[in-house]
């Protein structure tokens, strides 16, 4: 968790438990999305089998969720666009967000309580839990994890799995079903009977998968003359290794000092004890148990005393150190036509980052702005910028932020920039040398907690022309370029630059783009991005078949996969391919406009403001007809263009 997080594990225990049973009952908000055009009221609960927070419309159907281990940030109050977007009237005390992924960019779920007493719950209990998460020990997170899978197949929560979901599951552990033989002797081997396997005989079946091969490893452990593992001629898999023969292991195979406390050792392997009610005053573990906790992260290489900085290391002088930068902070994605991004900035810093990059151009209004220039890039405010490294600076770490300005605003624009370093930072920006007759940089531990200023100074006459990086800039040119499209067989407009004798271009631009791309994505839009629409296809009803085809048969056949392409009998109308009943299926998504509006259909008695919507509508109820109904499912990903390519 980060440096200043709250510690919540000063709270009573009882306290704790009531927070988290509230959590998991669950609590009625709104939910703020900049995918859908206005709040939703959505039951927001934990899971705490899976470790996930859920939000669903009925209590039988869960419409999304987020692990609790991908939570990167809990922000309070009314911080994010979401809010923004649909100008949230809620009080901001009522107000919070979640920054949630595994990528730079996070997805967010932004959340409205009725009451300033829920909000606080549910601040305080996804902190906790968080917290009880990130500690706790591996047999428990594979736990969550195969509780996951099953609900990722059956949201009932029977607690089982058949033998045709399991072989959709496994894919996600990369392991590829040879034939539904094999499963079906895996399933004979740990005594399940029926097509149908109960949570602890799905558990055991992960064990037999996982570590049918790494068995080979107690050989090799054999070969000492040490040999820890007593055996069991009889029962192989009933070999055990018992407490002092654990510790010999850690002490001498593994040279963790920590092991000579044998009470550490007993409360490690009890850790690793799938059997709950096994004694432990004298513990062991079987074979699969040693072996969970040879690939354990309790067993990592690493040297946990490196986890945490010693303060010692730290008063050199700065130039000593290798200091984790960041280059275009701003930017969430390519350095042509990218967003611009103050949650860039945020991101970086809380990930540890002490130099981050502030390009600055003159603005509207006399204030700067800050984007990739001569590219069209977004553009965000300076003054921003300035207040979200303000908020999240120190957040993660103590040690000094560098701010590394690249220069391109009038002298007017940076004075305002001065004017708002020094009102936002305050005493934490550093003004003068912390000593005066110093001959070398000051150290980390002199500079805790300051912002210190990377820049050129004006010249000795208070020359304007500060930044001879900017003549340079002028040899630059931008424009537009058309290229021939071999696939489409027409000229496509794309974005260009030419800069230090590389051409640069952006994907084609449509004829009808909105110029200005810092506004937001069209609603009849939203759908580009998702990786279920294909867009256009060589031989579109032949290659979407092809795809589902192999598709199905890679990850099980599940009725209601799909994709969406653009349709080639119909220029301005999509189709949606999907497959049922062991044959591909082809829907043509109809569209029909009113002056300005565009409304999108299946059926004439339903439509909606976007083709997003529409999917997102089906994946949620059934598309119905006289022959059958289903509900959309697995999305077909677009493949990627590289993959096609030779190289």
């Amino acid at each position: 968790m980060p440096r200043k997080s709250l510690d919540y594990g000063v709270l009573p225990e009882y306290e704790k438990s009531q927070i988290k049973r509230t959590l998991e009952l669950g609590t009625v908000m709104t939910i703020f999305s900049l995918k859908k055009s206005s709040p939703e009221r959505r039951t927001i609960q934990v899971i705490m089998e899976t470790r996930q927070v859920a939000w669903s419309k009925t209590a039988d159907k869960i419409e999304g969720f987020l692990d609790l281990m991908e939570i990167k940030e809990i922000r309070p109050g009314k911080n994010s666009k979401d809010f923004e977007r649909c100008k949230a009237k809620q009080k901001e005390e009522h107000c919070f967000t979640i920054f949630y992924g595994t990528q730079f960019v996070l997805n967010t779920l932004s959340l409205a309580a009725d009451s300033k007493g829920d909000a606080d719950k549910w601040l305080c209990g996804l902190n906790i839990l968080y917290q009880e998460v990130m500690s706790a020990p591996t047999p428990a997170i594979t736990e969550s994890w195969l509780r996951k899978q099953i609900y990722s197949v059956d949201q009932t929560r029977r607690n089982s799995i058949s033998l045709r979901e399991l072989k959709t599951v496994l894919p996600q552990v990369n392991f590829k079903v040879s034939s539904m033989k094999f499963l079906k002797d895996k399933f004979a081997e740990i005594g399940a009977y029926k097509e149908e396997l109960s949570f602890e005989q799905f558990h055991l079946f992960y064990k037999k998968i996982m570590f049918e091969q790494q068995k080979s490893i107690l050989d090799e452990f054999k070969k000492d003359s040490s040999v820890f593992i007593l055996g069991n001629t009889d029962r192989p898999d009933a070999s055990a290794v018992h407490l002092h023969d654990f510790q010999r292991f850690l002490l001498h195979e593994q040279q963790e000092s920590w092991a000579q406390d044998l009470s550490k050792v007993r409360e490690r392997m009890t850790k690793f004890i799938d059997d709950t009610m096994r004694e432990t005053a004298e513990p062991f573990l079987y074979v699969d148990e040693f072996l969970t906790y040879l690939f354990a992260k309790e067993n990592s290489i690493w040297d946990e005393k490196y986890d945490s900085i010693d303060a010692q290391d730290m008063n050199n002088p700065l130039s000593h150190y290798w200091i984790s930068s960041s280059h275009n902070t701003y930017l969430t994605g390519d350095q042509l036509r990218s967003e611009s991004s103050t949650e860039a900035y945020v991101r970086c810093l809380r990930m540890g980052c002490r130099c981050i990059e502030l390009d600055c151009w003159d603005g509207p209004d006399g204030k700067p702005i800050i984007y990739h220039g001569w590219t069209r890039t977004t553009k965000i405010k300076f003054d921003d910028v300035v207040q979200a490294i303000k908020d999240h600076a120190f957040v993660t770490s103590e040690y000094p932020v560098i701010l590394s300005i690249e220069e391109h605003c009038s002298v007017e624009q940076q004075r305002h920039m001065a004017k708002v370093f020094k009102e936002v930072f305050g005493d934490q920006l550093l003004m003068k040398p912390v000593e005066a007759s110093a001959d070398q940089l000051p150290s980390p531990t002199q500079l805790k907690e300051k912002i210190i200023i990377k820049h050129k100074k004006l010249g000795p006459k208070g020359d304007i022309d500060v930044n001879l990086e900017d003549k340079k800039e002028e040899k630059k040119q931008q424009g537009e370029l058309y290229m021939w499209d071999t696939i489409e067989q027409k000229w496509t407009r794309h974005y260009c630059a030419i800069a230090d004798d590389k051409l640069s271009f952006s994907d084609d631009i449509e004829q009808n783009a909105d110029e200005d791309s810092s506004k937001e994505v069209k609603r009849t839009e939203l759908h580009l991005k998702e990786k279920w629409f294909h867009g256009k296809m060589k031989e579109g009803r032949t290659t979407a078949e092809k795809l589902l085809q192999e598709y199905c048969a890679e990850m099980g056949g599940k009725d209601g996969t799909f994709l969406v392409r653009e349709s080639e009998a119909f220029p301005n109308d999509c189709t949606l391919s999907f497959w049922r009943s062991g044959r591909v299926q082809h829907c043509r998504i109809r569209s029909s406009s009113d002056g300005d509006t565009v409304k999108y259909y299946l059926t004439d008695n339903l439509t909606f403001d976007s083709i997003y919507d529409l999917i997102q509508h089906y994946r949620e109820a059934h598309l119905r007809c006289a022959e059958f109904e289903l509900r959309l499912t697995d999305a077909v990903p677009n493949p990627s263009p590289h993959e096609t390519k030779e190289y």
